[in-house]
């Protein structure tokens, strides 16, 4: 019997010592149903509660790190409920979560796959691509953006009869393009490196007031323009600018690169007949058969009806809306997306806490919304009617008390009060469904004080201050 105690004493020993020298990040503060918060992501997400609305902490005591630990249980619970609830079958929900995640995915592939590069320049190589990109040159004109060709036609054979802008603007623009441009057609300055790369040879070629005799189809439709001024921009004002730009292209370069490296690894394929078949379906007439394999890659593929179901999410153009080389780049860039995403699994980048949290957070951020709308729609029953208002109102006359002694009337604040009434009602209404969550899911929350304790060690205040936006990459989608 004694030597069987001193086993299990060993043993707890043991294990004790592997507590002691295991990384802080790796302790398990609390666990809520299958979600594992570590000392890292407590401190992080602490630091996000702390800018979002726990700035009343004022000492990093375990009050304190209990509070904020409160906090980030609520939210787990919030999350566990919604599933019980199938937020998750919610179809918006389901697809902005997935194009969070396939984003997240993607952006951490190109930080640790692709942009390896040092991507300073010097002034010379930044004025050399400066003038070599046109960003020299700044042109203002107006544009007529019309649907079809023919159209497009029809306007500069008006202009050239003597025809007015304004007026074939107003028959011809599409309505989108003209308000985004403005009023006649005016869209501002813009570097001629910046315009849509079919427009820049065309506007190089015109005078000052001239039209371009031609349409010219970019992938806005076909554009009509006349140049109205051109103006110098010396690289000496555009230092930042050219330095950015230069930075920008170096790290698409790169992109591409990888991206091209991974289309031959995965040997992307296009099957030209259903991308024929494809290219045929009607927005009234639909397809036949959308089982047909439209792009393959090792071990995946998208059908004709894959593709139209991202055709229908908005997430690409209508196959009657592009021609066929437009359409087998769409094609091909969403097989690149799916191809990116099974690389950066494949590579266990899905498991990273930063990546993670970019989706688990909006899935939270989610939920959420979903179930607060839900809740407050069932449990509110504020009396915001016009004698409570001024009930209110009289009851905190010390609120409406100007410095000068004269009292605010009530005409002007009963809207400001009618909302914050409102607003009470609805968090009292959301602290009751928390606490009902708590009691719900009691069994389903554990916390580990002692490792809680471990957080901070410095003993300071997670900062309160804003944190600088994640980069975007326009490219990605």
């Amino acid at each position: 019997m004694k030597s069987m105690n001193d086993f299990f004493l060993r043993w707890a020993f043991s294990l004790m010592l592997l507590w002691l020298v295991a990384p802080v990040s790796a302790q398990v503060v609390a666990r809520v149903g299958d979600t594992e918060i570590s000392v890292e992501e407590y401190e992080d997400r602490a630091r996000s509660l702390r800018r979002s609305g726990y700035k009343h902490l004022q000492s990093m005591n375990m009050d304190a790190k209990q509070q904020l630990l409160d906090g980030i249980i609520a939210q787990e619970l919030l999350v566990l409920e919604g599933y019980r609830q199938g937020v998750d079958d919610d179809p918006v929900i389901a697809a902005d979560l997935a194009r969070h995640e396939r984003r997240a995915l993607m952006n951490a592939l190109y930080d640790t796959q692709a942009l390896l590069g040092d991507y300073t320049s010097t002034e010379e190589e930044l004025r050399a691509y400066y003038h070599e990109a046109q960003y020299d040159i700044e042109v203002n004109a107006r544009h007529i953006v019309c649907v079809t060709e023919e159209d497009a036609w029809t306007v500069v054979e008006g202009l050239q009869a003597g025809g007015s802008f304004d007026s074939l603007l107003s028959i011809y623009s599409l309505p989108r393009i003209r308000s985004r441009f403005g009023p006649s057609g005016w869209v501002g300055w813009f570097r001629t490196g910046s315009l849509f790369e079919d427009i820049i040879a065309p506007m190089n070629e015109l005078a000052e007031g001239e039209y371009h005799p031609a349409p010219v189809k970019t992938e806005l439709g076909y554009h009509v323009f006349l140049l109205e001024a051109r103006r110098d921009r010396p690289f000496e004002t555009s230092v930042d600018f050219a330095r950015d730009k230069v930075r920008t292209q170096l790290r698409a370069n790169d992109m591409e690169a990888y991206v091209n490296s991974l289309r031959e690894r995965y040997e992307i394929t296009i099957d030209q007949d259903a991308l024929e078949i494809v290219s045929r379906i009607d927005q009234t007439v639909g397809m036949s058969d959308g089982s047909q394999t439209l792009v393959s890659w090792k071990d995946g593929h998208l059908s004709i009806a894959d593709y139209m179901g991202i055709v229908e999410a908005g997430r690409a153009k209508h196959p009657s809306e592009v021609d066929l080389e437009d359409l087998s780049r769409s094609v091909d860039n969403h097989a690149g997306q799916h191809v990116m995403v099974a690389e950066a699994r494949r590579l266990g980048l899905d498991q990273e806490l930063s990546v993670r949290r970019q989706f688990e957070d909006r899935r939270r951020e989610l939920f959420a919304k979903w179930l607060f709308v839900q809740e407050t729609r069932r449990r509110v029953e504020a009396d915001t009617s016009a004698a409570s208002v001024r009930q209110f109102y009289e009851q905190n006359l010390d609120i409406y008390t100007r410095e000068d002694g004269q009292v605010t009337d009530l005409t002007v604040v009963e809207g400001s009060i009618r909302a914050s009434m409102l607003r009470y009602a609805e968090s009292a209404a959301m602290d009751e469904f928390i606490s009902e969550l708590q009691d719900r899911y009691a069994d389903q929350i554990v916390v580990d004080e002692v490792a809680l304790s471990h957080t901070f060690p410095e003993g300071n205040l997670p900062p309160t201050r804003a944190t600088p936006p994640e980069p975007t990459r326009s490219d990605l989608e």
